[in-house]
């Protein structure tokens, strides 16, 4: 059974045909230049330590709300999301 087709049909121009004098597009593959010439020379860019600071329970309970069920649990989930956990598979 056929379907009905209810949407305007596109009009198709005759005249349409690919130039003959287009450029023709060569395939050039991405690929990573050479490292700077004095990179063993430059210094490691200062990284901070981590710190242990943590949130406390009133601190996390305030950030989170009111305990309104699915807001909570959303907002649970992008917290985990954003400290790098997967939210599916850890707690």
């Amino acid at each position: 059974m056929a379907l009905p087709d209810d949407r305007d049909v596109l009009p198709v121009n005759p005249t349409l045909r690919v130039r003959e004098d287009a450029p023709h597009a060569s395939h050039t593959p991405a690929e990573q230049g050479p490292a700077p010439a004095d990179l063993e020379d430059r210094e490691a860019p200062e990284v901070p330590p981590p710190t242990r600071e943590r949130l406390s329970a009133q601190e996390v309970a305030a950030l989170l709300g009111p305990d309104d069920g699915a807001d909570r649990a959303a907002t649970e989930r992008r917290l985990e999301a954003a400290e790098g956990l997967d939210p599916d598979t850890e707690s």
